[in-house]
């Protein structure tokens, strides 16, 4: 049995990407060192094996995605490693390049991949371009910087692994309903954040939050429920503190989201990324794939 979760568990990956970390510059250009190491999990580490989950259907793509996947992420890896400028966007680029031909393929299996998968797929497109600004060195419609990376680290987790997770629920009316909400949610919540940075009303922000937050909510209350029927202590104790990270992770989101009606002093951007980027990132994310990881043995 353990040899079989072994298998099942993307070690080649987890060894990149911690290899990558080292490339890393020790004083990093927008923020902590550990923001880029959280940005970098996705491409070499979360990505490829979230894919891997989603095409078990198709043990070919699978086993390409799984196995070359996190060295294309290397090439992002590769950008963040040098200042901002034509070569770390060019490539960046590269792996946007990656990125879009994922979405090609995802496209060709429209009919089979359930709405979900199709959005994780989206959602990854966004952050790839996000991350591609940042190596450019663009700030779109004048956001600072360090929203610039936030953003990209965004949509590997809020965008990419939660729609990923929403697909592999198990299928009933509820997750249904939940994944259409996600377009809704998370576009929502783009919109929101936008019209804030251009002066709009703040309201359209904060329903967009408060919406989002209840969809994220959904898929934690499903995930801990389906986690009753699994099989293994060790599956189902990950499962629910996966569930258990994310409720807590779109928690401090509704907070930051209601600044404009309540203020918090200590609730900061830097708090933010240092408690809600973690529970996404190592808490939800990490937690929830090695459980289904470990669900399928």
């Amino acid at each position: 049995m353990v040899k079989g979760i072994l298998s099942k568990l993307p070690w080649a990956a987890m060894l990149l990407f911690v290899s990558s970390c080292l490339l890393l510059p020790i004083k990093a250009q927008w923020g902590p060192a550990y923001l880029y190491w959280i940005l970098l999990a996705g491409p070499v580490l979360f990505v490829p094996w979230g894919l891997g989950l989603l095409t078990e259907q198709w043990p070919t793509q699978q086993l390409m995605i799984t196995r070359l996947l996190p060295f294309s992420g290397l090439t992002l890896v590769a950008a963040f490693c040098l200042p901002s400028g034509g070569i770390a966007a060019g490539l960046a680029g590269l792996w946007l390049l990656t990125v879009i031909g994922i979405g090609l393929w995802a496209v060709r299996r429209f009919r089979e991949l359930p709405l979900a998968g199709l959005l994780a797929v989206l959602f990854l497109g966004i952050a790839a371009a996000w991350a591609f600004a940042d190596r450019w060195g663009w700030q779109p419609l004048g956001f600072d910087p360090l929203i610039v990376l936030l953003t990209a680290i965004h949509f590997h987790y809020a965008g990419f692994a939660l729609a990923l997770m929403t697909a592999l629920l198990p299928k009933s009316s509820l997750q249904a309903t939940l994944s259409k909400g996600l377009v809704i949610g998370v576009g929502g919540v783009a919109v929101g954040i936008t019209s804030t940075q251009l002066q709009g009303p703040v309201w359209l922000e904060l329903t967009a939050v408060t919406l989002m937050v209840l969809i994220g909510w959904g898929v934690a209350v499903l995930q801990w429920y389906e986690a009753r029927n699994v099989r293994g202590m060790g599956s189902k104790v990950l499962l629910r503190a996966g569930s258990v990270a994310l409720f807590c992770g779109l928690l401090l989101a509704l907070l930051y989201g209601w600044r404009f009606a309540h203020q918090w002093p200590w609730l900061t951007i830097p708090w933010m990324y240092a408690t809600h980027g973690v529970l996404n990132s190592v808490g939800f994310t990490l937690l929830t794939f090695m459980g289904r990881s470990m669900k399928e043995v």
